[in-house]
């Protein structure tokens, strides 16, 4: 009785240990500067994009992946921000995963915003899959990277940000 008491004990401590690890590693993830000229995406036809051309307008590149439930959940958000900027911003999503993994995600949700496949893996540009998903990067129209935020986003904070690179 006493070992399986202390065992059992012993699981949830290490649990409760590990899952606290894990929050206050990402709360002091630092994001490394990611320069429009170093993103290599693709569309869907897998013509090269270059982001640098979408200097007229600022530019919202989020990070993200499809077995990422933060980066699902802040989606929604996304998409009534960009309705409610309408053509002032340009926002795009770029994953790492497989084109049909991504196109089959884009196809059945209502999102409006581009959906890129990274040609590079998402740990190439310093980013940590596990702890950095999602991240957003935000550019003025100039291609300047103005803020970065690691973690999900709502509407209101969202706003906030895209009002610093307007």
């Amino acid at each position: 009785m006493v070992k399986k008491s202390f065992w059992k004990g012993f699981a949830i401590g290490g649990v409760i240990l590990l899952t606290t690890a894990v929050i206050i590693n990402s709360k002091f993830i630092v994001s490394p500067d990611i320069s429009l000229n170093q993103l290599e995406v693709l569309d869907w036809k897998g013509n090269n994009i270059e982001l640098t051309k979408c200097q007229r307008k600022p530019l919202v590149v989020n990070y993200w992946a499809t077995w990422c439930a933060p980066c699902l959940k802040e989606f929604p958000y996304f998409e009534d921000v960009k309705q409610r900027f309408g053509n002032e911003v340009n926002f795009v999503m770029v994953s790492d995963e497989t084109k049909e993994k991504i196109t089959s995600f884009s196809n059945s949700k209502p999102y409006s915003f581009n959906f890129l496949k990274s040609t590079k893996k998402i740990s190439e540009y310093g980013l940590t899959e596990f702890t950095a998903l999602p991240t957003t990067y935000f550019y003025n129209a100039q291609g300047n990277l103005i803020v970065k935020h690691s973690g999900d986003l709502n509407v209101e904070s969202l706003t906030e940000l895209i009002k610093r690179i307007k």
